[in-house]
């Protein structure tokens, strides 16, 4: 009864604090995925090219290449009259591509010489490049059916000049794209984890020997390790709604994603970000520890912040090591907290089955190191100079 009391408190009092509630319920949870998750879903959005939409393309002198408007029309582009000013129309942002098509385009054609065309496109303009992307590949295409027209016409077979046929199987089902956003919503989990129970942990730490309101606490007939649960489910609470928070707001934003932008299947569905909150949640016990006993290992809030601070660094490793290094889920891994709930998270999201073994040594290995922590702080309570 006296833990609930001392949580109840606690709870209460950093409720008080804004600093607190906003990074907690409102950075973590909403801020984040909004500003991560969204920017790189609109960056795939945006640099997706889609075919099968139509679009409009500015063409200079297209009476000089009537069968290549035919062509880009019959792939969904619509010939629209280029501005007078092409340079500056494309600069500007006017219209995003021009393509035109030199005097001399036929006269090389007919000699049986590289017809030449002229692609304006403002690389610094991101629309721009995605549009000239979309062309470019539409003309190579063009120039690749009118070789195979011209070795026909001399009686060679084309592929007498392909030496080798190489055909790239990937068989992966996500392709890099999707291994990055595979990997950001454990990344987004666990750092809305952390930032949760940030100022909490030092405020009801170090905050409170800092304030000199940890004594008369002390004085209580309150066992310390009764004490530093009830500081501890303080913390616990607010991360576990940070994360239960953060896996909404993840499901929010990615409403707006359509999988086959990351060259693969992914899902980010209810059941699949449910069943990722569920694997991931055995961390708020760990990073409830880990938050509580080095914010109780401080003498201030000031240098409570400098040490947790520091220590934001390894939420974020895991997610920056696996872009370039390739870790296998083995037994060993999976028993290391964050590492593990990476590992399985990805899976989850990517489709990949997952190993009931994989599963039980990451919970267990999470809650063993939670409570060694949690046992850490106990003792730190306990010595008679802690204050």
């Amino acid at each position: 009864m006296s833990v609930l009391i001392l949580l109840w408190k606690e709870i209460i009092d950093n409720l008080r604090d804004r600093q607190t509630v906003f990074y907690a319920l409102l950075f973590g949870p909403v801020l984040l995925p909004l500003c991560i998750g969204g920017a790189l879903v609109a960056g795939l959005k945006q640099a997706a090219v889609s075919f099968d939409e139509p679009a409009a393309l500015a063409v200079a002198y297209a009476e000089r290449a009537p069968n290549l408007m035919e062509f880009l029309k019959a792939n969904n582009m619509d010939i629209e009259l280029a501005p007078d000013d092409i340079q500056a129309s494309v600069r500007q942002g006017d219209v995003p591509v021009v393509l035109e098509v030199p005097e001399d385009f036929a006269s090389a054609l007919r000699a049986g010489q590289p017809a030449p065309l002229i692609v304006h496109v403002n690389d610094s303009d991101k629309h721009s490049a995605k549009e000239a992307r979309k062309v470019s590949t539409l003309l190579n295409v063009y120039g690749q059916t009118l070789n195979a027209l011209r070795m026909q016409h001399r009686g060679i077979n084309p592929s007498v000049f392909n030496s080798v046929d190489i055909t790239l199987q990937d068989v992966s089902s996500n392709g890099f794209r999707g291994q990055l956003l595979a990997s950001l919503l454990p990344f987004l989990l666990i750092v809305a984890m952390v930032m949760g129970g940030f100022y909490l942990a030092i405020d009801t730490t170090a905050g409170e020997r800092e304030r000199e309101s940890l004594e008369p606490l002390l004085s209580l007939p309150l066992a310390r390790h009764k004490l530093v649960l009830g500081k501890y489910l303080a913390v616990l609470v607010f991360v576990m709604l940070s994360s239960v928070l953060t896996a909404i707001s993840v499901f929010l934003v990615f409403r707006f994603f359509s999988p086959e932008l990351a060259g693969g299947e992914l899902s980010f569905d209810a059941q699949t970000i449910f069943t990722a909150w569920l694997l991931a949640s055995p961390l708020t016990f760990f990073i409830s520890a880990v938050l509580m006993s080095v914010a109780a290992a401080t003498k201030s809030s000031k240098e409570a912040q400098t040490y947790l601070g520091l220590l934001m660094v390894f939420p974020m490793a895991p997610f920056f090591i696996l872009q370039f290094v390739q870790i296998r889920s083995v037994n060993t891994t999976m028993a290391l907290p964050m590492l593990s709930q990476y590992q399985l998270l990805e899976q989850v999201v990517l489709q990949d089955a997952l190993s009931p073994t994989h599963i039980a040594l990451s919970v267990i290995g999470t809650l063993l190191a939670a409570c060694l922590l949690l046992f850490g702080a106990v003792r730190l309570y306990s010595r008679e100079r802690f204050l």
